[in-house]
């Protein structure tokens, strides 16, 4: 167990200033709310948009709405790597998953295989299609539009990892026909926890809003318990401190849980007044994401770890950079040694959804080969604003040596070279 200084692999702080917000928002009420929810109307240009108390509570209300208004459709199409919450709602919903594997060499789905599962589909085909835009790396969203020829197939669009993010000048959440996102802790943003639901589709709004109606909200117990949390998050997510909560085994810290008995409820106010400048604060936090890509991808070009990152197709403030280490004993001494010199490099989810156990039966016994690559393979290095000049130099010293020229032809240099962060330009194509 490390004792001192470690990085959390991905952090969205909250300070005494937004913790006192929060208290602000609790006694504004459903005013706080309110604000909120035109600010994100107003910065994201959408009619509509719900809140609600996580992302994968958004995306079961979005699936249960969708199931009312296209009765007798219960397939809906998710990557085969992705986020356990992401099938943990379809499970949820009542309704049947349906994978799709990745495309070679990248996070977003196999577009040749989408094609065939939608080109197949008959009556009572699809309900949904998931594009996810894991880490923040955008998923071809106009794509998939393009591949459906059904008007009740939706476009459920997943941004949970990818507020503010763009692409071709869109804001990811809003290119799909509606669009959740997550507040949770690590995110791009955090409200300790929280989801966002946005569309411009008055039928899915209504269907929606119906359902909005009837949810409980979090009770004196879980406001006190997300006050508890807060303080927590904001205490101990310093890498000074961040030790501690690691050291921890019970809070099951980095751990990915597929659960299919999770609580739908409203937002709380203490949560809308936690967002107080929450655009300016995201922008702050992206800014410094965006900074720390452009390192991992000038140290790893510069050690030649040619291949081992996905193409960028602009500048991306990522919640994580993930990289592919494909020799499994570099990979483990990578992560044993970052978690012995507190570096933030940690493994992803553990198996791809073809192999959770906790699916068995409910899904057919298929093979999605890239998905279970990432998932032997992946590894994430953090980018928040906590990673020092310090931290940079052991994480090069780190990849250098798990690319190192022996196992990795390409590499240019080894674990002998300097410390010092490069300002050469970067390859994002």
């Amino acid at each position: 167990m490390r004792i001192g200084r470690s990085l959390p692999p991905a952090a969205a702080p909250i300070g005494l200033r937004e913790l006192a917000a929060g208290f602000g928002g609790m006694l504004q009420g459903q005013k706080a709310l309110d604000r909120f929810q035109s600010e994100l109307k107003t910065y994201f240009g959408v009619r509509h948009c719900f809140l609600v108390n996580s992302g994968k509570a958004a995306f079961t209300l979005v699936l249960l709405a969708l199931k009312e208004l296209f009765p007798g459709r219960e397939e809906v199409i998710i990557p085969a790597f992705t986020c356990y919450s992401v099938p943990s709602s379809v499970a949820r919903a009542e309704l049947r998953i349906r994978l799709c594997d990745l495309g070679r060499d990248s996070l977003d789905l196999d577009f040749a295989q989408l094609s065939a599962m939608l080109s197949g589909a008959t009556i009572g085909g699809p309900l949904a299609v998931v594009p996810t835009h894991l880490y923040g790396y955008p998923s071809d969203v106009p794509r998939v539009r393009q591949l459906i020829r059904d008007a009740a197939i939706t476009i459920v669009e997943d941004a949970a990892q990818a507020m503010g993010e763009t692409l071709e000048g869109r804001k990811l959440g809003t290119l799909g026909d509606v669009g959740f996102l997550s507040l949770g802790r690590g995110k791009a943003f955090s409200t300790v926890e929280g989801g966002v639901i946005l569309t411009d589709r008055d039928d899915i709004a209504a269907a929606l809003s119906a359902r909005m109606s009837g949810l409980p909200g979090y009770g004196i117990w879980g406001q006190l318990r997300l006050i508890a949390k807060a303080l927590g998050l904001m205490t101990f997510i310093h890498p000074v401190l961040f030790w501690l909560p690691r050291a921890l085994p019970f809070l099951k810290l980095g751990e990915t849980v597929f659960d299919r008995e999770f609580p739908i409820l409203r937002m709380s106010a203490f949560q809308a007044g936690l967002a107080l400048n929450w655009d300016e604060r995201l922008r702050s936090m992206r800014n410094a994401r965006k900074v720390n890509t452009i390192r991992w991808l000038e140290i790893l070009e510069d050690i030649g770890a040619r291949g081992s990152w996905f193409a960028l197709p602009q500048s991306l403030g990522l919640v994580r950079f993930p990289i592919r280490v494909r020799d499994a004993n570099r990979r483990s001494v990578l992560l044993r040694e970052s978690v012995e010199g507190g570096a933030g490099i940690v493994p992803v989810y553990p198996k791809s959804i073809n192999r959770l156990a906790e699916l068995k039966g409910e899904i057919p016994a298929q093979d999605f080969p890239v998905a279970e690559g990432c998932a032997r393979e992946l590894v994430t290095m953090p980018t928040h604003s906590y990673v020092t000049q310090e931290d940079v130099g052991v994480i090069r010293r780190l990849l250098g040596r798990a690319f190192a020229v022996a196992d990795y032809p390409f590499a240019g240099r080894s674990a002998a070279v300097e410390d010092s962060d490069t300002q050469s330009g970067i390859k994002t194509s």
